[in-house]
């Protein structure tokens, strides 16, 4: 019979890091959502270890190890800031705490800090890139291309309007599954309507609906940037 999660995890720690300072396990696990493919993720605060990310398999389970110390810990969770994907701080800020030495507390704290301040602002020029770079991808959509180009242009678009609403209102960004749940989180309605159209595009070609939809959501910032637009190199 599989071992639970948390008796993975705490055997896993007292093999590979007996000496931790403290230790959380994070993601799906933690928040009681375990599917049949589920991994375990554990956060490792060890002093005398350099920072470092590791998969293994181990008593049962897929685990991957997110090792750091005090101090590269401060400096992921400055990185997520400015990458605005906040996997490291999540991780420790929605954890269970498996290892304390008295500072496990502190680190959570810390990092719901983090995660309540958000990202970092995002420059106009940044803004203005995305937005120029959605215009050239709406303009290959709405033309006389491929049907097999346009599966890849709206693919890339997808992504890139669920980037710019989310980085354009301060909110933080995710990968995957993470990305779903952070757009719903924030705008479900658009959400859900986006998922609709490009739903309706794959399966009938009609990519109408999905780039009306996202021209709706450039409308607030000025719309499809193309003249003026300028990069320096």
């Amino acid at each position: 019979m599989k071992r639970s999660a948390e008796s993975a995890a705490c055997q896993c720690l007292e093999r590979y890091y007996p000496d931790c300072a403290a230790a959380f396990l994070g993601g799906s696990s933690a928040g009681g959502k375990i599917t049949e493919n589920s991994d375990l993720d554990l956060l490792i605060i060890d002093k005398k270890i350099s920072s470092y990310r590791r998969c293994i398999f181990a008593f049962d389970w897929d685990i991957e190890l997110f090792v750091f110390d005090r101090e590269s810990l401060s400096f992921f969770f400055e990185v997520s800031r400015r990458e605005a994907v906040p996997t490291i701080p999540r991780l420790c800020a929605e954890g269970r705490i498996l290892k304390n030495d008295g500072t496990a507390e502190e680190l959570q704290q810390l990092a719901r800090e983090y995660l309540a301040a958000g990202p970092y602002e995002l420059a106009e020029s940044v803004k203005d890139n995305l937005r120029f770079t959605i215009t050239d991808l709406l303009n290959d959509l709405d033309s006389s291309i491929a049907e097999e180009e346009k599966i890849f242009v709206a693919e890339k678009l997808f992504d890139l309007i669920c980037e710019y609403v989310l980085k354009a209102n301060g909110r933080w960004l995710g990968h995957g599954k993470w990305l779903y749940r952070t757009l719903h989180d924030f705008e479900p309605s658009f959400c859900t309507q986006l998922t609709e159209t490009f739903r309706l595009f794959v399966l009938t070609g009609n990519s109408k609906p999905f780039s009306q939809l996202i021209d709706q959501q450039l409308d607030p910032y000025g719309g499809r940037l193309f003249t003026g637009y300028k990069e320096l190199f």
